[in-house]
This record gives structure tokens, sequence and C-alpha cells, in this order.
């Protein structure tokens, strides 16, 4: 069924009477629905081509909202860690002390 025919046929049903009419809410709905069916038509079956895509692992991830308290509090944490692990790699300065000693004295 071609798009033509369909919006053609949308437009010769008079929708006129109460039953017909719908809300704002089921409108959009309907409009979403129909949005989702086509799209997904249209992309056909490019869509699983390739299973390689499947074991792509997620790199980037959204920035937590302002009010999403928790998920700003894990990112917090879970920073902190991280430059705690990063802090204890680091040589101190007797290491680096030591270091550099060894290294004059050879």
């Amino acid at each position: 069924m071609d798009w033509k025919e369909v919006l053609r046929r949308r437009l010769a049903t008079p929708n006129t009477g109460p039953n017909k009419k719908k809300s704002e809410q089921e409108l959009k709905d309907e409009e979403m629905d129909l949005f989702t069916k086509y799209y997904s038509e249209w992309k056909g079956g490019r869509k699983n081509t390739n299973e390689f895509y499947k074991t792509i692992p997620r790199f980037y991830y959204r920035l937590p909202a302002e009010d999403e308290v928790l998920l700003q509090k894990l990112r917090e944490e879970s920073r902190a860690v991280f430059l705690q692990r990063k802090s204890r790699e680091l040589l101190d300065n007797e290491e680096l002390q030591a270091i550099f000693h060894s290294k004059s004295v050879c």
C-alpha cells in the first residue's frame, strides 16, 4: 500500500462524528506508532546485517542531569576512587630520591 493512497483515504473519510473525535494524547500516540512502524519499515533489513555491531562496547555515557542526584553521587564517588587508585600508582618523594641518587652514582 502506497503512502499516497493511505493519505487520500485518510482525507476522504469524514472525521466529524462524535465517535470519531480523539483526544490530543490519542492522536500523538497514534502518530508515534505510525512513525515507528514506517521508520522501521524504511530502515528495513539494515538493522541486523552484521552481528559484529552487537559486540561493540558502549563507550559514552551521558552526564547525569541536575535532578538525578543518585547518579551524580555515583559519578563523584567513582571519580574519587579512580583518582585514589592513580595516586597510589605514583612514586612518592623517597622513591624518587632513591632513583635519582642511584642513577647519579653510576
